[in-house]
């Protein structure tokens, strides 16, 4: 427990200065995006058969419950990100929204020119 209490703080300390700071950030960025394609329907199947066990008598409704919140907050972390810091975690990096305006970033003077 104690490794696990080190590794939280350890993340919330790396992610505390700048949301699109550099390829960590962009590799959650991409596993998020993909598990809201794919792991959407993925989860509505978990969702509907833990409820029909809890609806039977084979699964404790608290633990449904649990499934539900924890599904909640997985999903819909990038949105509990942007209401807490009130920046888009997950969205354009200045990078990207630079070549999508047709310009090129400057990496040096982290401008777009």
């Amino acid at each position: 427990m104690k490794f696990f209490n080190i590794l939280i703080v350890t993340l919330i300390l790396s992610f505390a200065f700048d949301a699109n700071a550099d390829d960590t950030t962009r590799t959650i960025c991409n596993i998020v995006d993909y598990t809201k394609t794919l792991g959407g329907p993925m989860i509505t199947i978990v969702i509907i058969g833990a409820a029909l066990l809890s609806i039977f008598g084979r699964m404790p409704w608290p633990a449904l419950f649990a499934l539900g919140m924890f599904t909640a907050a997985f999903f819909g972390a990038p949105a509990i990100v942007k209401a807490i810091t009130g920046v888009e975690a997950c969205g354009d990096t200045p990078e990207s929204a630079c070549t999508k305006a047709g310009k090129k970033w400057d990496p040096t003077a982290k401008t777009c020119a």
